[in-house]
């Protein structure tokens, strides 16, 4: 079975909250097990991490925070991916969302942040 990886090239944020897509196959056991690593990784510079529909949303984002969270987020879904490995036996946001118009707000700036973890190996 593929991965999930996140595609920070799909990363938004709008009003303190960032979306970022996720490819590959999101099955109950994966989510079950995101999840519950959130739970247990709580207490950070930002708000709820959910996994709705093929994105990870997340509140309360605040600027400064783009690396850590950055890192937060791709150990968890590492995390969800480790453990369905170790069961196992031997999609995009939409674009059609309107841009905000104000390129040089808070939520425009850590948009472009995130997305540049697209072009970053370490994802």
């Amino acid at each position: 079975m593929a991965e999930v990886r996140l595609n920070w090239a799909t990363a938004k944020v709008k009003d303190a909250k960032l979306t970022v897509g996720l490819e590959g196959k999101i099955s109950p056991d994966w989510k079950d097990s995101f999840e519950t690593t959130v739970r247990l990784l709580a207490g950070r510079d930002w708000g709820e991490v959910r996994v709705k529909k093929q994105t990870v949303r997340v509140s309360d984002v605040n600027a400064g925070s783009e690396e850590k969270l950055r890192h937060h987020l791709t150990s968890v879904v590492e995390q969800a991916n480790a453990t369905l490995r170790s069961d196992e036996p031997e999609s995009k946001p939409s674009d059609s969302d309107a841009e905000q118009s104000d390129h040089d707000s808070p939520d425009a700036r850590m948009t472009e942040r995130f997305r540049g973890f697209a072009e970053d190996p370490e994802t």
